[in-house]
């Protein structure tokens, strides 16, 4: 699949072309099932250790669950340490910035929760985050997810609204 596979780029009348090393092509056919034969050992792994990890196309959860602060914490590390140790054993690079921490808990503070490091940087705490198009918050009510959901209803409803016009479609008798 890499074989005499070249990159072509060109910014503002400039052009790179660069021979591929590495990888498999994006839109490929092979290239889904491959992933998934590399990420699925990941999955054994983490798994076997006992954590509870889901993946799902390129997006991997880790699930860690606990009632004190500190034994999520250090529980959590130890996920993200064997998931960088099966990285680099693969060849592979999680991106740090790519990746998030969302406590779910009905608690009014999550203190103690955090950080946690990988590959030497600290992950970003968040209050929610999209997983496989949903949002979902810290207190998981639904809220942000619903209300992106009615913006997204008004903006179809305006946009047909003003294609229709006011003369246009069936009478209201």
């Amino acid at each position: 699949m890499l074989e005499s596979r070249l990159i072509l780029t060109s910014l503002m009348g400039s052009s790179l072309t660069a021979r591929v090393v590495g990888g498999s092509p994006q839109g490929g056919v092979l290239s889904p099932l491959l992933w998934n034969l590399d990420v699925d050992r990941l999955l054994v792994v983490t798994n076997d250790l006992g954590f509870s990890t889901f993946g799902y196309a390129d997006d991997i959860v880790i699930r860690v669950q606990g009632k004190f602060a500190h034994s999520v914490r250090e529980i959590m590390q130890e996920a993200l340490n064997v998931v960088v140790k099966w990285a680099v054993k693969e060849g592979l690079n999680i991106s740090p910035h790519k990746t998030a921490i969302v406590t779910f808990t009905n608690r009014r503070k999550s203190e103690g929760i955090g950080p946690f490091i990988l590959h030497g940087k600290e992950l970003k705490m968040l209050d929610e985050v999209k997983y496989l198009g949903l949002i979902l918050d810290s207190k998981l009510n639904w809220n942000q997810h619903l209300q992106k959901i009615i913006r997204k209803a008004q903006t179809t409803f305006a946009v047909v609204r003003r294609v229709c016009g006011k003369k246009w479609g069936l009478d209201l008798i």
